[in-house]
């Protein structure tokens, strides 16, 4: 990461000596503007060493033009982060786009996708949905920078099937999330709603014997000690993204919003190799390490459920809030090849 950011800074340094970019030597001479940015995961997930490694690519390049500081982790409470940047009590926040599906229902294409964040934004959905965001929740969604990792059931005892080839969840308790609360439910699961940070205590009491998690990351927070077997089938991918406040996007210059921007979209590509490999390495570890994966017999409907129950949801959502649902199809085209 360091050699392309040597490399950008060394073309500007000798370009603006020749004086062919006035402009931005001038920008680097005007205030520097700060920006305050929130995340929702500990410092030790790759998902919030993902973030943080993008904020320091763009203070690097974008030194005299803009400045990104990270405010501490749960300094805002996770699920009223997408608020508090839709209201400018902070400019930015890189969080799952679940967490504010309520605000903008059209986000379960990004949870439920299929596609990488490149085909998504190339075939247009990241547009639409950065149109939705702008019209609905006063904010300027950026990009979707952790395409590559899915989710998979993990469980304490080893999961039972029914006659139908789905599992059988009765008597598990469930720990739910909004990510994939719906296709839970349709899975007929007893759910348990917590947050990442409650659930390594929860499964220590007995609160909760399974739970949904990302291929990446089980180890990192120890769920493994008691999660032993694993659904095998996977679905969705993790949905974690870039948001801005509007009213401070357009206060921005054209220079640092193009710097923003045009990083994001460059680490939705590097992060998508990363966690891609990185999710490969961890399962890989977990099965050596005595895990046991149980093939779903019924793998087309177990997925096909999981994509239909959050759209069924987001229709819902639209409906209750008297919403256009023209960019449903679209969408789901989109995030889903």
């Amino acid at each position: 990461m360091s050699k392309p950011i040597s490399r950008t800074l060394k073309t500007l340094a000798g370009v603006a000596a020749f004086g062919v970019v006035a402009s931005f030597a001038s920008l680097t001479q005007a205030a520097e503007t700060k920006l305050t940015m929130i995340h929702p995961f500990p410092d030790f997930l790759q998902y919030t060493k993902n973030c943080k490694n993008l904020v320091a690519v763009i203070n690097e390049r974008g030194k005299g033009v803009v400045n990104i500081e990270m405010l501490p982790f749960n300094s805002i409470k996770m699920f009223q982060q997408p608020g508090a940047v839709s209201k400018g009590r902070v400019d930015l926040v890189c969080t799952p786009a679940a967490f504010y599906a309520r605000g903008i229902p059209e986000n379960e294409a990004v949870s439920t996708a299929s596609s990488s964040a490149m085909q998504a934004r190339a075939a247009g959905g990241t547009a639409i949905l950065d149109g939705l965001h702008q019209k609905h929740f006063n904010t300027k969604y950026l990009g979707w920078t952790s395409s590559g990792n899915r989710f998979r059931i993990y469980m304490k005892n080893a999961p039972k099937f029914g006659s139908n080839g789905l599992p059988d969840f009765g008597g598990v308790k469930m720990r739910d999330n909004p990510i994939y609360g719906a296709f839970l439910k349709a899975l007929k699961a007893t759910t348990h709603n917590l947050p990442s940070s409650a659930v390594f205590s929860a499964l220590e009491k007995g609160v909760v014997d399974a739970s949904a998690w990302a291929t990446l990351g089980l180890k990192g927070l120890k769920w493994d000690k008691f999660l032993r077997h694993a659904v095998a089938e996977e679905f969705y991918q993790t949905d974690i993204g870039w948001m801005m406040n509007l009213d401070k996007w357009k206060s921005l210059s054209p220079a640092a919003q193009k710097l923003i921007q045009d990083t994001v979209i460059e680490f939705e590509r590097m992060n998508y190799y990363i966690l891609t490999g990185m999710a490969d390495g961890e399962t890989a570890t977990l099965k050596a390490e005595g895990m046991k994966f149980h093939a779903v017999p019924a793998a087309a409907t177990f997925t096909k459920m999981a994509v239909d129950s959050a759209y069924a949801r987001m229709d819902e959502r639209l409906t209750k809030a008297g919403r256009d649902k023209s960019s449903i199809a679209k969408l789901r085209a989109a995030f889903q090849q």
